[in-house]
């Protein structure tokens, strides 16, 4: 079959699932709320709301502002989010936790990590966002330090939660499942919010760009219990010897090579029990001389289960990856969740 006609039906087919099963398709956010980096868990950045429109949008105009360099912070790439009236965003470098009305912009409260030779020698200071929890009663804010560490705050007073990790803390370093030999500061680190699903943190990991070694630390993903902080699981994004994946890595080069962390934001299949990750290239970003091979998972979309980090199936969109394609943002589950992937020859679904 010729390559437009077999990408035609590809589409024709996509088009079909989606169509045949409309719950695929997300609604967006819900409520008036925005409780999630992209609006909800499936990354669909869309809500219903219709107070503005073509017709009114001309009108608008500033009802309030807040000022970031009050706080020192010269810019921002954060996108808070809004549960029941209220923002809470993060505020780089520091990474300091703002809650504030969202309709007239008092600041309710703040919470700000300790300084610590860790937090001044981080590897990604700024922030995208926060996480948000409820179980209906208990309301949490879920952030990273730039120091790699996992911290709850009560939504409501921002203290921090006092059964979680060790006073609302949960040191990341040593969630990680290390074969690297050198200083963990300043190499790995985290800018994008966590992502809370079926009272599971996951976290994905942000490294030292462009490495100026092959050797570096690997971007595993971790997962902890919302409730404890316990470690739940770990999914090795450079398979480790005897996983699945590891003889895509030749003449060793699994055990030494670096990266291939979750820098960006991503997604959750709610009624699936899914989450979708996008995982980004190995060091050297774009030299790999070191690392022949296809290079699992680096540079792919993977799927787990949100519960015990089974690997559901996954997409390699770039082998041995030397040109740095890794995939920034989060797949819409509504793509993801057709399956369309499955539709392509190369596609691996397992189980």
């Amino acid at each position: 079959m010729a390559r437009p006609l077999r990408y035609t039906v590809y589409g024709l087919l996509a088009v079909f699932v989606i169509r045949a099963f409309p719950g695929i398709a997300q609604q967006g956010a819900k409520d008036g709320q925005w409780r999630f980096y992209a609006g909800e868990n499936g990354s669909t950045g869309y809500s219903p709301l219709d107070q503005i429109n073509r017709d009114n949008v001309k009108n608008l105009q500033i009802a309030w502002s807040w000022k970031f360099d009050n706080f020192g912070a010269a810019s921002s790439e954060t996108t808070p989010i809004m549960v029941n009236g209220v923002l809470y965003f993060p505020l780089s470098p520091r990474r300091t936790i703002i809650a504030a009305n969202a309709g007239t912009g008092e600041t309710l409260w703040t919470w700000r990590p300790e300084s610590s030779a860790r937090e001044d020698g981080a590897a990604r200071k700024y922030a995208r966002g926060v996480a948000y929890w409820t179980d209906g009663t208990d309301e949490r804010i879920v952030t990273i330090t730039p120091g790699f560490e996992l911290v709850e705050l009560n939504a409501r007073t921002g203290l921090p939660v006092g059964g979680f990790g060790r006073n609302g803390h949960v040191d990341l370093f040593e969630g990680l499942d290390l074969d690297y030999k050198g200083d963990l500061i300043g190499k790995i680190g985290n800018s994008s919010p966590p992502v809370v699903s079926h009272d599971v943190i996951m976290v994905g990991p942000a490294l030292t760009p462009s490495s100026p070694s092959y050797n570096n630390v690997k971007g595993d993903v971790m997962a902890f219990d919302v409730h404890t902080g316990k470690k739940l699981w770990v999914f090795h994004t450079i398979p480790r010897k005897g996983e699945f994946g590891y003889d895509t890595w030749l003449n060793g080069s699994a055990d030494y090579t670096g990266n291939a962390g979750v820098w960006g934001p991503f997604s959750t299949d709610e009624e699936l029990g899914y989450v979708y990750l996008n995982i980004e290239d190995a060091t050297n970003d774009t030299y790999g001389g070191h690392r022949p091979g296809a290079n699992l998972f680096s540079s792919s979309l993977v799927c787990l289960d949100i519960k015990t980090g089974k690997r559901i199936w996954y997409k390699q969109l770039v082998h041995h990856d030397i040109w740095d394609y890794d995939m920034p943002p989060h797949p819409p589950i509504s793509m993801a969740r057709s399956k369309i992937c499955r539709f392509t020859p190369s596609a691996r679904a397992l189980s």
